[in-house]
């Protein structure tokens, strides 16, 4: 990997960590943040990569069939990140974050139950979902600077 992409994953990198935090305190993910990892895919830029926004379409599906289950500064990450990413890469990195997310609820879930807590229901038991796809697409631009993937 050139200087440019690892610019790049640096910055997307560091740029997922602040929507994570800002996501876990606030349950809300700033549009400047977002608009950053859409600069930050113009570092080492793709025309092809333009179509990675279109990995984001399941979620904006879901959240219109069942509103207020899919935050909007989640969709707009996940487009973000398409941008930086490709289609490929981001679909793989939402596969592992929504994958993550789920693991931890299931874990969540089964420690309420062993210390004898009345278990959630799913809606009432919200996660906030940068952390867990910022997860994914981390993983993913990891595998791409070791050249696993590309």
């Amino acid at each position: 990997m050139e200087a440019n992409g690892i610019a790049q994953a640096a910055l997307f990198s560091s740029l997922l960590l602040a929507a994570s935090v800002w996501d876990l305190r606030k349950r809300i993910i700033p549009d400047s943040i977002c608009l950053l990892i859409a600069l930050a895919g113009l570092i080492d830029f793709s025309p092809a990569n333009f179509l990675g926004v279109l990995a984001a379409l399941p979620l904006l599906i879901a959240a219109l069939y069942k509103p207020d289950s899919i935050g909007g500064g989640d969709i707009k990450l996940t487009a973000t990140a398409g941008i930086v990413l490709g289609f490929w890469g981001c679909t793989a990195g939402l596969t592992l974050g929504l994958m993550a997310s789920l693991f931890f609820y299931f874990w969540a879930q089964a420690i309420r139950r062993l210390r004898k807590l009345e278990p959630q229901k799913a809606a009432q038991a919200s996660l906030p979902m940068a952390p867990f796809l910022s997860l994914g697409f981390l993983a993913i631009t990891i595998l791409n600077i070791g050249g696993v993937i590309s």
